[in-house]
C-alpha cells in the first residue's frame, strides 16, 4: 500500500496542511466578490470570459441578493459525471462496466468532491447567510485532516453537501463558459480532482459491501444487513445465513453500514474457509491479482496481435 500512496501526486500529501489552513479560515467572508473570482480562477488556472458564471457558482442559496449556484450545480453534476465517464472509458479499455462504475463513483461522489473543496479551500470564497454552515464545514475539514490515508468509500463524518455542490457548480460554470465542450472541461478540471482514484487504488480498498456480497455468494451463503436506531445513533447488523456476524454504529446510516461490513469481513477472514480457486483472488484482503493479470494478458495479446485468451 505504501508504494501506491508514495506514487500519488504531491498535493495529496499536502492535504492535511491545506485543510488545516482552510479550516482555520473557513468562516472568512470575502465581501469583495471580485477578489473571490480572481482567487478561484487562480485555483482553476482558467480565466472566465463571463465572470458572472463564476460569481453565481460562488453564491449559496441563502444569499438572496444574487443568483445562487443551484442551477449550475444541477448542470455540473451531469457534466462532470459525463466528462469523467469519457475519461475512464478511454483510459481503461479492458475494464467492464461494473468496474468503470466503481471508479467513477469513487472519483465524483459527494465524499470525494467535498474533500476536493476542503483541499483547495473553496468554501471561504462562497457568499452565504446560512447560520451554522461555516461551522459545519470547519468541523468536517478538521476531521479530514485526521485521516491517515486515502479514503475511497466514505470517512468517519458525513461530508456537508454544500462542499460537493460548490465543486459541481464550478464545473458547470467552466462548462458553460467554454461553450459546453466536455473535452476541454476535463482538461481544465482534472487538476482540481487530483489525486484521481485509480483501479489500483480500488484494488487496495475494494468497496466493502460489494466485496462481502461477492464472497458470500461464491460460498453459497445469504447476506442480510439490518438497520435500526438507538436514539440518534444508527446501528447496522450483518447476518450471514441468519447468523449474526458483526454490527457497526454511526450518526450516519451509510457509515454504520460500512463499519458493520468492515467488521464482518474481518471476522469472516478468520472464520470462513475461502475457496481461493473459486474466487480467483484473495478477496478478503482486497488484492485483485487475477483481474490485473488478465488485463495485462489482454494488452499483451493486442500488442502481439494474438487471439483473445480463453479462460476455462
Amino acid at each position: 500500500m505504501l508504494s501506491f500512496f508514495s506514487s500519488l501526486p504531491a498535493p495529496f500529501f499536502l492535504l492535511r496542511r491545506v485543510a488545516a489552513t482552510y479550516s482555520a479560515n473557513a468562516a472568512t467572508s470575502f465581501s469583495d466578490m471580485g477578489a473571490s473570482v480572481d482567487a478561484v480562477e487562480r485555483i482553476l488556472n482558467y480565466r472566465f470570459r463571463d465572470k458572472r458564471l463564476l460569481e453565481d457558482a460562488l453564491t449559496h442559496s441563502s444569499y438572496t441578493d444574487a443568483t445562487s449556484y443551484e442551477r449550475l450545480e444541477f448542470v455540473g453534476d451531469a457534466a462532470l459525471g459525463l466528462a469523467f465517464t469519457n475519461h475512464v472509458f478511454l483510459a481503461y479499455p479492458m475494464l467492464d462496466p461494473g468496474q468503470l462504475s466503481l471508479i467513477r463513483a469513487a472519483n465524483i461522489s459527494t465524499e470525494k468532491l467535498a474533500r476536493v473543496a476542503v483541499k483547495h479551500g473553496l468554501f471561504q470564497f462562497v457568499r452565504h447567510n446560512a447560520v451554522g454552515l461555516a461551522q459545519k464545514v470547519k468541523v468536517f475539514a478538521e476531521a479530514v485532516t485526521q485521516e491517515d490515508e486515502f479514503v475511497a468509500h466514505g470517512g468517519s463524518m458525513k461530508a456537508p453537501k454544500v462542499l460537493a455542490d460548490i465543486v459541481e457548480a464550478l464545473a458547470a460554470a467552466v462548462y458553460v463558459d467554454i461553450r459546453f465542450d466536455l473535452t476541454t472541461l476535463w482538461v481544465i478540471f482534472r487538476g482540481l480532482l487530483e489525486p484521481i482514484v485509480t483501479p489500483e487504488a480500488l484494488q487496495q480498498q475494494p468497496q466493502p459491501v460489494s466485496l462481502l456480497f461477492e464472497i458470500c455468494q461464491k460460498q453459497g451463503k445469504y447476506v442480510d444487513i439490518k438497520h435500526w436506531k438507538n436514539g440518534v445513533k444508527n446501528i447496522a447488523t450483518v447476518f450471514v445465513d441468519g447468523e449474526f456476524i458483526a454490527s457497526g454504529s454511526s450518526d450516519r446510516k451509510d457509515i454504520a453500514k460500512l463499519n458493520a461490513v468492515r467488521e464482518a469481513l474481518q471476522r469472516l477472514s478468520t472464520s470462513m474457509v475461502v475457496d481461493v480457486d473459486s474466487l480467483g483472488i484473495d478477496e478478503i484482503n482486497g488484492s485483485l491479482e487475477i483481474k490485473e493479470a488478465k488485463q495485462k494478458l489482454h494488452k499483451l495479446c493486442m500488442k502481439k496481435k494474438w487471439p483473445k485468451p480463453i479462460y476455462e
